[in-house]
């Protein structure tokens, strides 16, 4: 791969497509065509002299033009379950009848499903009746297929990612940890946290397009340091400057999820339904404002189910192949990418740490 040839990212405007493409910009190790659904994503990319495209998964027709005279496509959109899918087998197509000389999928761990111990490559997928893992399960399988039919293909499947402008690992957390509602999870939160940040997950992806050996495998990329989920929490935690986080104790945690499962439920039944004369009672009335806010913040603070179940995973995913095959080694232990995650978090003003 060199400064002559071009990358198409699709999903350019996401947390992890926006980082590989200001890494490709910023390292020149290849000129970057930014795919975005639409021009209200270009904000961030704006600041870097990248060309902008308007790439939308779901459109053949959109997806041709954006790929037209590329080297390589990385495709990182996420979405739905039907995007997931169908855009990445829009995308598959589209490569192979323009003759695309490498393509990159970004998957996910979450393909292994709900297993204990070391996970490598060779592991087989297990479908769950989570709509995003098993969405990713199948746009695998199709990637495969069009490997089977000579399109170059190349599958990395990250686990927990992390770092500036993540919203669910990152910002989230940030939130969740300030609203003093978080806790240490007893007997739930022991499972492995398989932490990666995200400059470590985009120089994986970076040496799968780069590497001739990557052509019709799958690498796990994890981070260098493996903990247990309540160890993240404490260390988020501490770096955000905060109060020692309570204890709660297993069967009060599996409580609190089951209570707020059905009401979150509800809630997105009502806003569906009642969003309107909803708003219009919290503008008019304090305390039904109140009410509401005080609702939201006990959802969005209170783990599901599902996630208690992912805290108490004990599944290490190997990153041995990416190492022998690729060079891949991670250099962000946690405790760095912390810094920097807290140090982001402040500088764009979404956390205010404590002095």
């Amino acid at each position: 791969m060199t400064r002559d040839d071009t990358i198409l990212v699709s999903g350019a405007s996401g947390f992890i497509g926006g980082w590989i493409s200001e890494t490709l910009c910023l390292t020149r190790t290849a000129t970057v065509r930014a795919g975005i659904r639409n021009w209200a994503g270009a904000a961030r990319l704006a600041r870097f002299p990248i060309e902008l495209v308007l790439c939308d998964v779901m459109d053949k027709e959109s997806i041709a033009r954006a790929m037209a005279g590329v080297s390589c496509v990385v495709h990182c959109v996420a979405g739905s379950s039907e995007t997931i899918l169908n855009g990445t087998r829009n995308m598959l197509e589209i490569a192979q009848a323009q003759k695309v000389g490498r393509f990159v999928h970004l998957s996910t761990t979450e393909v292994y499903g709900n297993v204990c111990g070391k996970i490598d490559e060779t592991c087989a997928y297990q479908y769950t009746g989570s709509p995003y893992g098993d969405a990713k399960i199948d746009a695998e399988r199709l990637c495969w297929e069009y490997y089977s039919e000579g399109l170059p293909v190349s599958v990395v499947r990250p686990s927990i990612v992390y770092g500036p402008f993540s919203t669910d690992w990152t910002v989230r957390f940030a939130q969740r940890l300030q609203s003093r509602n978080w806790a240490i999870f007893e007997g739930y939160g022991e499972g492995i946290c398989n932490l990666v940040y995200v400059s470590d997950l985009v120089s994986g992806i970076l040496l799968a397009v780069c590497r001739e050996c990557a052509v019709g495998e799958a690498f796990n990329l994890v981070g260098p340091e493996s903990m247990t989920w309540n160890q993240f929490f404490r260390k988020f935690n501490a770096a955000l400057g905060l109060p020692e986080l309570k204890v709660i104790d297993a069967a009060n945690a599996r409580l609190r999820a089951s209570v707020m499962d059905p009401v979150r439920s509800l809630g997105k039944l009502l806003l569906k339904h009642f969003s309107v004369p909803l708003r219009k009672m919290s503008q008019e009335h304090r305390q039904a404002r109140e009410l509401l806010q005080l609702a939201d913040n006990w959802m969005k603070t209170t783990p599901r189910s599902v996630e208690l179940s992912l805290y108490s995973r004990n599944a290490e995913y190997l990153t041995t192949k990416a190492r022998d095959m690729l060079g891949y080694i991670p250099r962000y232990g946690v405790d760095r990418g912390m810094r920097l995650s807290v140090g982001w978090l402040n500088n764009v003003g979404l956390v205010t740490q404590s002095s």
